[in-house]
């Protein structure tokens, strides 16, 4: 009785370790853009936008090889962002920014395919939370490949 005892008392309290985070270098641009890149198709919010995105593709790719992610500020810590694959002009569906995504930062590079994005929830009152999601845009198309929070002192920034 007591070997079963003690048994499930080790299972009940063996912790799982944590999943890492990922690292930029764990996911390796596989594809680079050569040449200019291909003017973005002009729908939805991006025809609202087309001279702040044409212009920000200028300088060519800047994260994940062929893709072009542009910033574009729309109030006191609050920014929109758009991903164009510069191969062939595509919209690539971008689910952050905006007033639901506040003090929202972006943290990514030409040489991987990982995206780091931070923001404060602002689901309660409390603005203490921060959440960091890291996307994967190897296939095309982002994916979350990643989530954690952590706590702040009010009304403080994230990612400091």
């Amino acid at each position: 009785m007591k070997l079963i005892l003690a048994l499930l008392a080790a299972t009940f309290l063996t912790v799982s370790p944590a999943k890492a985070e990922p690292k930029f270098g764990d996911y390796p641009t596989k594809m680079y853009l050569k040449g200019k890149p291909t003017p973005p198709k002009s729908v939805g919010s991006v025809a609202q936008f087309k001279t702040r995105v044409r212009n920000g593709m200028k300088s060519g790719a800047n994260y994940g090889g062929h893709f072009s992610l542009i910033e574009i500020g729309c109030g006191t810590s609050c920014i929109l962002a758009f991903l164009i694959d510069g191969r062939d002009g595509r919209v690539v569906d971008f689910p952050l920014g905006g007033e639901d995504n506040y003090q929202l930062q972006l943290h990514y590079g030409i040489d991987s395919t990982l995206l780091r994005a931070e923001w404060m929830d602002t689901s309660n009152d409390k603005y203490d939370t921060c959440i960091r999601r890291f996307y994967d845009v190897g296939s095309g198309n982002l994916t979350m490949a990643f989530e954690s929070s952590y706590k702040i002192e009010p009304h403080s920034f994230c990612g400091q």
